[in-house]
């Protein structure tokens, strides 16, 4: 029996700590009936679209033949109230992709390649058109149940005592979930873009890990740790007011 297995780190050498959690493994010639009720119980699986239709839908939508596209994981998540499968897997050019469909109408709703997570501007710009004038206190790269993700901490400008926590897929932008809860805000501070931008200018390629707001010597600092265009970690540290650069330096993992 051929079994495809798959360790490919998605971010190996790149995002220092992170590691790609171990794949699901798929036999060939496998029950798919069997994995789809792994994922959830099958009387709630009667109305949704069968998982094997859907691996056939991706390996004849990014291949050229069907062996050209080899499964990496799949499973049945809720992201936004929405029941959605999740499907990784290596396309024609061998290159790690993943596909997002409704479980229900088995429609397409996000696709995005899996070399790099999207850069945190592209993910705060949607938090944006969702929380419009709100201002992200906090935000940070890690892995939850498997997959890398952004969580984003910020006031919600129309409800200035609320606070939310957003959780996004890190390679689609899409929010996973979305938490409230109460607490002050901190005050008018300089948008975290304008920082990572700025921070752009000097540092081209630069992966941003996490950023959070806090208080230096009684003011008000953004701290932003990040990757250069080299993969070399730093910690920048920002007045939240004047946009002026307090500190910059190379921080090794021990260091944070």
């Amino acid at each position: 029996m051929k079994v495809f297995s798959f360790s490919t780190p998605l971010v190996a050498g790149v995002l220092a700590g992170l590691a790609l959690p171990l794949p699901v493994v798929f036999a060939a010639g496998s029950n798919t009936a069997a994995i789809s009720a792994h994922l959830e119980q099958p009387d709630k699986l009667r109305s949704m679209v069968p998982l094997d239709q859907l691996i056939v839908i991706t390996r004849n939508k990014f291949g050229n033949q069907a062996s050209d596209v080899v499964v990496h994981s799949a499973r049945l998540l809720e992201q936004s109230r929405q029941k959605v499968v999740v499907i990784d897997f290596m396309d024609a050019n061998n290159q790690l992709e993943r596909v997002i469909y409704d479980a229900f109408s088995g429609k397409q709703v996000d696709h995005a390649p899996m070399q790099m997570p999207m850069p945190m501007e592209e993910i705060l710009s949607k938090v944006e058109r969702k929380y419009p004038g709100s201002n992200r206190t906090r935000t940070w790269l890690e892995r939850q149940d498997g997959s890398m993700v952004y969580v984003i901490e910020l006031t919600d400008k129309q409800f200035k005592m609320k606070r939310h926590q957003l959780t996004m897929d890190a390679y689609t932008g899409r929010v996973i979930t979305d938490e409230t809860y109460d607490m002050k805000p901190d005050g008018k501070q300089i948008s975290l873009e304008q920082i990572i931008n700025k921070a752009r200018e000097k540092y081209r390629g630069m992966v941003v890990l996490r950023t959070r707001s806090r208080m230096k010597d009684n003011i008000k600092v953004r701290e932003i740790v990040f990757l250069d265009g080299n993969r070399v970690r730093h910690k920048m540290v920002v007045n939240a007011v004047t946009g002026e650069v307090i500190e910059d330096r190379i921080a090794p993992l021990s260091w944070i």
